[in-house]
């Protein structure tokens, strides 16, 4: 039996890492492939052939909406809402005459700042969380309201690195950072949900939505032209976060509660979030957002920063919130995509079908078409 690093016809030269760096492993696995990830899961898709389950998913924002809550004059906070999907979200709640507080980790750093105030935040922090608060209640729209209305947890990161940390990776650093990617992603909005809670009334209208993301229902592991997805611990921490909201919208209505919970799950978006310095890195970068040493790693960044730059307008997630907060009974889960072209090619339809099809294929208890 050959050990582990030992050379193989599979892989001549060296290990199986050695070959998925080699030129021409990483021309076949390609990520940079028109129109922008579109062979992103050739195994998936080869997969994807022998199961005959399809998605069909309900795309939001909704072509024909009609509003059954009026939200003007509501408070809502809405975290990270100094650029992308968070700012999307609070213009479009304060075009409907919501008053808005946002939050962001650098308020006086934000260019071309918002309307509305921004109070300091970092929700991976527990006392920055505990002092926004203070800040909160404090501010002259909290005080004029008494109460928050809706909460818009929203902030994050994306948190990027191998899942085996390579040299020259110190392995303590690398504990820290998917730690602070997994407080960042799940773990602050859980500490968020329960600080801004008794604030919220107890009577009448009262809502609490999260950002999470089509990766809240896909592991990345069957997206193999690669080696690995490179966002396993993003992926993990989205999962958690919706696995979370959910349970708090059933354990709030067993309790009697009027407020209720849903997550947003966009696809691609055309925001910053893979540009460098805004994800977690769990493995030494440069000044780029790149490695001097691991061009696999190089190449999935580039290819990640050139699908979101594709990717579908922010707006669609303001949007989509502001339905799910004038329903009188908003719906748990849903997708943030379109049907149409080109909006299903800029949020990477395809490339989600092909995932959600391969991780059915791959799971202990797979769908199975009806009798």
């Amino acid at each position: 039996m050959k050990k582990r690093n030992e050379k193989s016809p599979e892989y001549p030269g060296g290990s199986r890492r050695d070959f998925i760096k080699s030129p021409a492993a990483l021309a076949a696995g390609s990520l940079l492939l028109p129109p922008v990830l579109g062979n992103l899961a050739p195994e998936a898709k080869a997969q994807a052939n022998g199961n005959a389950v399809t998605i069909a998913p309900v795309f939001y924002p909704l072509d024909h909406f009609k509003p059954e809550i009026d939200l003007a004059g509501k408070l809502a906070v809405v975290t990270g809402a100094s650029r992308g999907n968070g700012r999307a979200v609070a213009e479009a709640l304060s075009a409907l005459g919501v008053d808005v507080i946002g939050t962001s980790r650098n308020p006086a750093g934000v260019p071309n700042p918002p309307a509305y105030p921004l109070l300091e935040l970092d929700i991976a922090d527990q006392a920055s969380v505990l002092a926004f608060v203070g800040a909160l209640v404090a501010h002259p729209l909290f005080q004029r309201h008494g109460h928050v209305d809706i909460l818009g947890n929203n902030a994050g990161r994306f948190v990027i690195g191998e899942i085996v940390p390579l040299p020259p990776t110190d392995f303590s650093s690398y504990l820290a950072q998917r730690d602070l990617g997994l407080r960042t992603v799940y773990f602050g909005h859980v500490m968020m949900t329960n600080v801004i809670l008794p604030l919220m009334p107890q009577q009448g209208y009262a809502r609490i939505i999260f950002t999470t993301s089509i990766a809240a229902y896909t592991t990345g592991a069957a997206l193999p032209a690669l080696g690995e997805s490179f966002v396993d611990a993003y992926n993990s921490g989205k999962f958690a976060l919706r696995v979370y909201a959910n349970n708090l919208d059933t354990a709030l209505r067993t309790a009697g509660s009027n407020i209720r919970v849903s997550t947003v799950n966009p696809y691609a978006m055309n925001t910053a979030l893979a540009q460098y310095p805004h994800p977690v890195y769990t493995q030494p970068v440069n000044g780029s957002g790149l490695s001097t040493t691991d061009p696999v790693f190089n190449q999935f960044t580039t290819a990640l920063i050139q699908l979101l730059a594709n990717g579908l307008p922010p707006s669609m997630v303001g949007d989509t919130y502001a339905q799910l907060l004038q329903m009188n009974e908003p719906v748990r889960n849903v997708v943030v995509g379109s049907p149409r072209e080109p909006l299903a090619t800029q949020g990477g339809n395809a490339l989600v079908e092909q995932e959600l099809d391969a991780e059915n294929a791959i799971s202990a208890v797979p769908f199975k078409p009806g009798k």
